[in-house]
């Protein structure tokens, strides 16, 4: 018995030229596909890294707010510890009218994480992706700073109700104003270093407009806490 293959109508020759240009038409249609989602992934690349940018900007203008305290920070504390000084002398002190505080920053980290969680930081360049993370990093570290800090101001603004200085609690305040002035010493060396990587990635940072600057810590020892109030940007006044 033998078996006859059909014969293409037009021939071997036209049937193998169709279908070649089948597969060419296939590969230039997977290769635009693949352009395309190229170009996509770009555009998301680009709208992740300007997202987090603006992000790091707000929080660098948070931070140089912090820096324009810091000054004010070592004056404050040096007053305390000269107080603090006497009192080894003397036990009875010149309450000072008014301790303050240094302003409490929070930063942002929205975007950081939800471009994270949608995959669309991981198209960034990595070594810039690399510098964004160390940022929020440090950043996150600095609020934990922050917010220990504010402790160690809690207790040395009981100096204002106090006339008079036991051993024991000089020494408690002593370690409070050691701790202060490590926290304002940290934080300014982490945020050089974070402006020095700003710089180095083109980034500047925007003008904080939401979080007013409190003259709290910076107003003299002598002021009286209805003034403080009265001058705060807070609607409350300060604690």
């Amino acid at each position: 018995m033998h078996f006859h293959l059909p014969k293409p109508l037009h021939g071997w020759r036209g049937f193998i030229g169709e279908v070649g240009i089948i597969v060419v038409g296939v590969l230039i249609a997977l290769g635009a596909e693949q352009l395309v989602e190229a170009a996509h992934a770009r555009e998301r690349a680009a709208n992740a890294d300007n997202a987090i940018r603006n992000e790091l900007g707000f929080n660098l203008g948070r931070l140089q707010s912090r820096m324009n305290i810091h000054a004010c920070v070592e004056r404050r504390l040096t007053e305390i510890q000269a107080l603090l000084h006497k009192a080894a002398d003397n036990p009875r002190i010149e309450t000072p009218n008014w301790i303050g505080r240094p302003q409490y920053y929070t930063f942002a980290s929205s975007r950081w994480q939800a471009e994270s969680q949608a995959g669309s930081a991981a198209l960034v360049e990595p070594s810039r992706l690399s510098s964004y993370a160390i940022m929020y990093a440090r950043m996150a570290d600095m609020l934990d700073e922050m917010r220990l800090e504010q402790t160690d101001w809690a207790k040395l603004r009981t100096l204002e109700d106090l006339g008079r200085l036991e051993p024991s609690a000089a020494f408690e305040l002593n370690v409070a104003v050691h701790d202060a002035r490590y926290r304002n010493w940290r934080l300014e060396l982490v945020t050089s270093q974070l402006f020095d990587m700003a710089n180095a990635l083109g980034l500047r940072s925007i003008r904080n407009t939401t979080t007013p600057a409190s003259p709290s810590v910076c107003l003299p020892i002598t002021t009286s806490r209805a003034e403080a109030n009265r001058i705060s940007v807070w609607r409350y006044g300060e604690p």
